[in-house]
């Protein structure tokens, strides 16, 4: 209970919605298939008021505002397309109907159908194809009828191609007045059936019969809902079965109409249904069981007058007593008939007023049984030119379809060549922007890494030349500190000195040696230095003395059998903790201490 109130009230909030004026901030911050569904309920809603407002001028800017902002604000192709289609089928059609103007309306569905093209909107280019269709064969113009068979066959099978593997979850989003698909289809199958294509016809009638949904009765003011468009395709499916030669389908076809006719309360629809399945067990051979079918239907229709139906349910059930020689009954059923076949001849399709041959052949047989040669004669005779002539058309007719079908065909593929070479064109073009793009993209890649190699390799040069220019001032540095240490030094040191260099220091012993030299060179030099820089180690002390000899890296790490990258790393430890700058000569640094 509590499940239904909510859907009610759901319901209800959803009818208030649509009947207010748009919600422009809320539509603005829809995507684009939240605004093609918002737009479309909304269409669909008052499409019939859009409609009135092209007699009503008081009632036209009020919503052609709410159309306006709607294109306007339309984000994405699918509602984008919708409006155009909205205004094409609401508004261009009075030029139809109205006017008789059909070409400004076949231009806007051409358009429309290649822009849904453009952007792979299968369902949107299909119902334009067949909406285009229905266009052409209720308003040809100067064309004529070979030209405009062909163009609608080849229309309507290329609309139905992108239509009919499109699954159910996307047709049903395509109910609305706007597309209105499954108008669409129904008005394709009957075609179809008049042209007596009926395998295409019973095609299109099942894709039809599938997609039927009852959110089609949301068209408030339409004369058709999903009720009778649901119970014309299950119908269509047993005729077309029944021209097809296969009666057990039919039969099966047209008893789902019948219980579908009963389910929602048509008492025509399922009396016709009925009489329809007289008409199978007729074709069975089972003449007397299909008399209380067609005498039902008849009865029914009768009372809600459908002239129609009333013939389509009477020429059969003559044609029965006929065959059972009860020409007492067969009489009146095919006076009848002639009557109604006199009212509804205008409204008849060509291919079933093919029926008044067998009434004219059964009044012959009556008048023959009751002794009225003359009568007879006339209806015979009659009947059989109608059948003569009707015999050869039917001929020709064959010729020309067959002729019409291949030249459709090769219509066909002449336009699929052109749509082919149309796709590989753009498909050439976006392919040589997408090529020139990468090459300008590789391009500017390899010009950067280029120019990157330049810089790094310029930062290199400069580096290598700093560095010779920096070994170049410390050797200079360290010719002139040999030669201050050489002139500083007396006489009597010199042998020292000499000795000093030629030490290794490997051992205890062997530094107690050195710093005895050493200190007989430079007196009192250790301690002061120890005094000074209370922090340096040993290692860093020895450092420092062969630093005040001017030896090089190599020769220092020759002498303490260590490696020259200990050296750097004890003379950078030294400038550290003594506050030397970087580069600094340590010979040069600790001269005067």
């Amino acid at each position: 209970m509590n499940v239904q109130l909510c859907i009610v009230a759901l319901l209800l909030f959803r009818a208030q919605l649509l009947s207010a004026p748009i919600n422009r901030v809320h539509f603005q911050q829809l995507s684009d298939g939240e605004q093609f569904t918002y737009a479309d309920a909304y269409l669909t809603k008052h499409w019939f008021d859009f409609y009135d407002s092209i007699q009503r001028p008081a009632k036209r800017p009020a919503m052609l505002a709410e159309y306006n902002f709607m294109k306007a604000e339309a984000k994405g192709p699918r509602a984008a397309t919708l409006m155009r289609v909205f205004w094409c089928r609401n508004q261009q059609f009075v030029d139809l109907y109205v006017r008789k103007q059909a070409q400004g309306v076949i231009d806007s569905l051409v358009s429309i159908r290649t822009y849904a093209h453009q952007h792979n909107l299968l369902a949107e280019e299909g119902i334009c194809w067949l909406a285009w269709c229905k266009v052409i064969i209720e308003h040809p113009g100067k064309m004529d009828e070979r030209t405009r068979r062909i163009l609608v066959y080849d229309g309507a099978i290329r609309g139905m191609s992108l239509l009919q593997n499109l699954p159910l979850s996307v047709i049903h989003q395509y109910h609305g007045a706007t597309y209105d698909i499954i108008h669409h289809i129904w008005w394709m199958s009957m075609y179809f059936f008049k042209i007596q294509e009926y395998d295409l016809a019973r095609r299109v009638a099942a894709l039809g019969n599938q997609w039927a949904h009852p959110q089609l009765d949301t068209k408030e003011g339409h004369p058709y809902g999903y009720n009778y468009y649901k119970w014309q395709f299950l119908n269509d499916l047993g005729s077309c079965h029944l021209r097809l030669g296969k009666l057990k389908e039919a039969a099966y076809w047209y008893q789902k109409a019948y219980t579908f006719g009963l389910s929602y309360g048509s008492s025509v629809h399922s009396s016709v249904s009925y009489g329809n399945l007289g008409v199978v067990l007729s074709r069975q051979g089972k003449h007397a069981a299909a008399i209380p079918y067609l005498k039902k239907a008849i009865e029914a229709v009768r009372r809600g007058n459908d002239r129609q139906s009333e013939f389509n349910a009477m020429v059969p059930l003559s044609e029965i007593y006929l065959k059972l020689k009860q020409y007492d009954k067969a009489y009146p059923a095919l006076l009848r008939s002639m009557a109604l076949y006199d009212s509804v001849r205008a409204f008849v399709d060509q291919t079933d007023s093919l029926d008044i041959i067998p009434l004219f052949t059964g009044l012959g047989e009556v008048y023959q049984h009751r002794g009225d040669l003359q009568k007879a004669l006339y209806y015979t005779q009659l009947a059989n030119r109608l059948e003569e002539k009707q015999r050869k058309n039917d001929d020709a007719s064959i010729f020309h379809q067959k002729q019409e079908k291949l030249e459709a065909e090769a219509y066909r593929s002449k336009l699929n060549q052109i749509d082919a070479d149309r796709d590989y064109a753009v498909w050439l073009r976006n392919a040589s922007i997408t090529g020139l793009v990468l090459v300008l993209l590789i391009s500017s890649v390899y010009l950067s890494y280029q120019r990157k190699r330049r810089r790094e390799a310029e930062q290199q040069l400069a580096f290598i030349t700093q560095e010779a220019r920096t070994r170049t001032e410390q050797l200079a540095q360290l010719q002139q500190l040999r030669e201050a240490t050489a002139k500083s030094a007396t006489d009597e040191n010199l042998p020292h000195i000499a000795e000093l260099m030629e030490l290794a220091i490997l051992t205890e012993a062997d530094w107690e040696r050195f710093r005895e030299l050493f200190e007989q060179v430079y007196p009192n030099y250790l301690l002061r230095l120890r005094q000074k820089y209370t922090l340096l180690t040993p290692a860093e002390t020895r450092i420092i003395c062969l630093s005040r000899l001017a030896l090089s890296t190599r020769e220092m790490a020759d002498m303490l059998g260590i490696s020259a990258d200990t050296i750097v790393k004890t003379r950078y430890r030294i400038r550290k903790k003594t506050n030397l700058p970087e580069g600094a000569d340590l010979g040069e640094a600790f001269a005067d201490v």
